[in-house]
């Protein structure tokens, strides 16, 4: 069961509760444009800079999840294949940032995905 998170913390993964590196451009997959990185634990998560652009993120975040393999990522159903949160995130700050719901503008997202174990 995802972990929720105050304002202000510094990211930590939702999963499993280690704390999340900085996100950077993704090298391992050539196609992304977004910035990203892994857990340890094997929850990958984008950034989405703007907030607007979350179908996007979240596919992204998925073809991570599945090691690259995009046409696996596009029929994972969201509960039964993978569990995913959201977050409002300051990338200047490295933080969350919490106190509203739903999409502001200029606020970044995080997208965190996780497959289970069925996945």
């Amino acid at each position: 069961m995802p972990v929720l998170r105050q304002h202000g913390e510094p990211p930590a993964c939702p999963f499993c509760g280690a704390a999340l590196p900085r996100p950077k451009r993704r090298t391992w997959n050539p196609t992304s444009v977004l910035p990203g990185a892994r857990c340890a634990c094997g929850a990958c998560f984008v950034v989405d800079p703007t907030g607007r652009n979350g179908g996007h993120a979240l596919l992204e975040a998925l073809e991570d999840a599945c090691g690259g393999d995009r046409e696996r990522s596009l029929y994972l159903v969201p509960g039964r294949d993978y569990q995913e949160m959201i977050e409002n995130y300051d990338s200047q700050l490295h933080r969350y940032v919490k106190g509203f719901r739903g999409y502001r503008r200029g606020m970044a997202r995080l997208y965190l995905v996780k497959l289970t174990e069925g996945g």
